[in-house]
């Protein structure tokens, strides 16, 4: 069956325990899944992702993915990347894989919501994804294309179009998905029977699972997909000690997390460059983590204990 013209939903840990076969009755086709938001943090992954892909292949339903962004800079972008690339590892879907970006109040407050940023960030991710063997896809909407994303970014891929009104009101050729409604829908109704509402809608104007099987994507080539992180996004998947420069650990796997979470929230070294990754709590990591703790009101001491590490956690 092909998907054009066909209406699918978009979902998440807030719609609850999703039934399947109620959004086929109801004449659903294919859904989106949340897997996450933000860097690549497990406490950050949709709750109800594995869950929600298990029971969309079970019914036989076409699905994709798709990750709320919060990027603040390059380096929290190559994070969401890789925490995308995590949790889609060992999975086939057969629908595009979508960052979502829209207008986001920690970003603005943050100073991440800005042309430049937006633009950088949005690229890196979708570039990766590319390069990745998936199939990318944009989830936007009028005021981000017209603000905040470089032309030559969204209009080099899929948009999933989010107006909720009664007709699309973006026409290029690039619009592979609308949604059509979600609290506010113009069409039918914010609800479907059954199902923790209210829940986005969308319709599809391309046969995805043709194209992503035929193009090899999404892992349905005889090259599957590279799912390893990039060596300098973020990861925080581990139990800190404490860290220091003298008395206390210096070196190992631990000090390579600290060294790339104050790389991504943009802290410099004693040399004024990004710590180099290296897994040694040299004087370039002990400045940064001090200025780190100087701008978050904590003792400047060098020493990633408790109150520090989860004040690290916090900006990211």
């Amino acid at each position: 069956m092909s998907l054009v013209n066909k209406k699918g939903v978009d979902i998440g840990d807030h719609n609850g325990d999703v039934d399947f076969g109620k959004l086929k009755a109801a004449g659903f086709d294919f859904v989106m899944i949340k897997c996450g938001y933000g860097s690549d943090y497990e406490d950050q992954d949709d709750c109800r992702f594995e869950e929600n892909v298990k029971k969309a292949e079970k019914a036989g339903m076409p699905w994709g993915a798709w990750l709320y962004s919060t990027a603040l800079n390059e380096n929290r972008a190559r994070s969401e990347l890789a925490h995308m690339l995590r949790l889609l590892k060992g999975k086939k879907p057969t629908m595009p894989i979508a960052l979502d970006v829209e207008w986001d109040e920690y970003r603005e407050r943050n100073g991440g919501w800005n042309y430049e940023n937006v633009t950088a960030c949005t690229r890196i991710v979708l570039d990766g994804l590319r390069k990745a063997g998936y199939y990318p896809m944009l989830y936007t909407g009028f005021d981000e294309i017209e603000n905040y994303i470089a032309p030559d970014v969204w209009k080099n891929v899929d948009l999933w179009f989010a107006h909720w009104a009664r007709e699309c009101g973006y026409k290029g050729a690039n619009l592979a998905i609308w949604q059509y409604g979600g609290e506010t829908n113009l069409i039918d109704t914010p609800y479907i029977k059954g199902i923790n509402g209210p829940i986005d809608k969308d319709i599809c104007y391309r046969d995805y699972p043709t194209i992503i099987k035929d193009g090899g994507f999404n892992g349905w080539g005889e090259r599957a997909p590279d799912t390893q992180p990039a060596e300098d996004a973020p990861t925080c998947n581990i139990t800190l000690p404490y860290l220091a420069q003298e008395g206390y650990t210096s070196t190992g796997a631990a000090v390579k997390t600290v060294q790339r979470l104050l790389n991504a929230m943009d802290y410099i070294g004693a040399d004024n460059r990004q710590l180099t990754v290296d897994s040694i709590f040299g004087t370039n990591t002990d400045h940064a983590v001090r200025l780190f703790q100087q701008h978050n009101n904590l003792t400047a001491d060098g020493i990633v204990g408790p109150a520090t590490w989860a004040a690290m956690l916090g900006n990211n």
